[in-house]
């Protein structure tokens, strides 16, 4: 028996990408990046607006969709989980994770984790709005091609 499993692809990325720059042009701000992971964590689309801090931003915004698809939640349920941990996200040992908000895992409606979504360069509260867009668009274009 042949089974498919659902996996998240380049068009599907593309499509949260355009969303999130929409929304986060609509409003206003410093610029962002942009990383959305398949379900390894491995980079399927990077984005960074211009003038967005060169470091920092970009690697915030992979280390939150990495976390998000391997750890397999968003990463504000991320951070409550740590919270209790003596060491916090370091007692993972892995330096990749980030706890805090902008990051979002991507589920299809079959349960299976396609990946994640990070956001970086404005506030906790600001990437994680412009995240849950991204997630919405990917949820949205994943139904519908079933």
């Amino acid at each position: 028996m042949t089974h498919l499993r659902k996996t998240l692809g380049l068009a599907e990325s593309r499509a949260a990408v355009d969303a999130m720059l929409v929304k986060a042009n609509d409003m206003g701000g410093r610029p962002i990046a942009l990383v959305v992971c398949d379900d390894r964590g491995d980079v399927i689309c990077q984005v960074a607006q211009a003038g967005v801090n060169p470091a920092l931003a970009r690697q915030n915004a992979f280390k939150k969709a990495y976390t998000s698809a391997v750890s397999r939640t968003d990463t504000l349920a991320f951070a409550e989980r740590v919270k209790a941990m003596p060491g916090g996200v370091a007692s993972f040992g892995n330096p990749n994770f980030f706890a805090g908000g902008g990051g979002a895992v991507l589920v299809a409606d079959d349960g299976t984790i396609l990946g994640g979504i990070g956001v970086s360069g404005r506030t906790n509260e600001e990437d994680e709005e412009i995240a849950q867009t991204g997630k919405a668009t990917v949820a949205a274009s994943i139904s519908a091609s079933t």
